[in-house]
């Protein structure tokens, strides 16, 4: 079995035992209590693991090429005359075929990445 998450001891979410016994012992006495505590009433919990957001390397570098901004109005594209278009209105002679497609069926990952709030959140990987 894997390693827990953490441990819950009366209704008190703590990440390990040591972090338990640093809150909550300050003396000899608290300590003596704590152990028995700790062996009797402490129980293990586990987070399942998320799923990961992913993007292709070829499809982050494609979008890297191109002026995306994200506005209170969604995806906008710079075109080359420096006006914002919204996404939806770009035409296909502006940016490759491929890249639209890719936005279209993956628009909420595409937008989690152009976020710099977010960028994190979405691992670039080989493909």
């Amino acid at each position: 079995m894997s390693k827990p998450s953490g441990y819950l001891l009366h209704g008190t979410a703590f990440s390990s035992k040591e972090a338990a016994f640093e809150i909550l012992v300050h003396n000899h006495e608290q300590e003596l209590r704590f152990h028995k505590l700790w062996d009797k009433d402490a129980q293990p919990y586990y987070f399942e693991s998320q799923p990961q957001l992913t993007i292709p390397k070829s499809i982050a570098d494609e979008l890297e090429k191109y002026d995306f901004e994200l506005t209170s109005k969604g995806l906008m594209y710079r075109n080359i005359g420096g006006t914002l278009v919204e996404f939806s209105r770009v035409t296909y002679d502006e940016i490759p075929q491929l890249i639209v497609q890719t936005i279209a069926g993956n628009y909420r990952i595409v937008f989690a990445y152009l976020n710099p709030l977010t960028r994190d959140l979405v691992k670039v990987v080989e493909g």
